[in-house]
């Protein structure tokens, strides 16, 4: 009966001590908008955000489009978003405008974007 109760306890005190982090998940980012020509008239807007191997690239799936305007490039914000588990396809135009597969990023959803100071 003692080793019951000694499990049972050790067990709840585990269970409480556990913390759990959504590493998925980002407030007060500082990044950058960052553009870039798939085609003639086609532009992805990407959000640029520093990290200590050098930045890393994501596809807002919801920015809004005040920030899609092609004179946004290199404004600095700061943004609160989750990463999601999809990518996207980023492309460049080759020489006939045909857009060319470039690389992959992962999607985020943005919960507040303003531009910083």
């Amino acid at each position: 009966m003692g080793k019951v109760f000694f499990l049972s306890v050790l067990a709840i005190s585990l269970t409480f001590c556990t913390k759990i982090s959504n590493t998925n998940s980002f407030e007060g980012k500082e990044g950058k908008i960052r553009i870039y020509v798939c085609t003639r008239g086609c532009y992805q807007y990407l959000i640029s955000i520093p990290s200590t191997s050098g930045d890393t690239l994501f596809y807002p799936i919801n920015l809004s489009n005040d920030y899609k305007q092609p004179d946004m490039d290199g404004v600095k914000i700061t943004l609160t978003y989750d990463i999601l588990s999809d990518m996207t396809q980023i492309y460049y135009p080759s020489p006939d405008d045909v857009p060319i597969p470039l690389f992959q990023v992962k999607n985020i959803n943005i919960t507040k974007i303003e531009n910083s100071k």
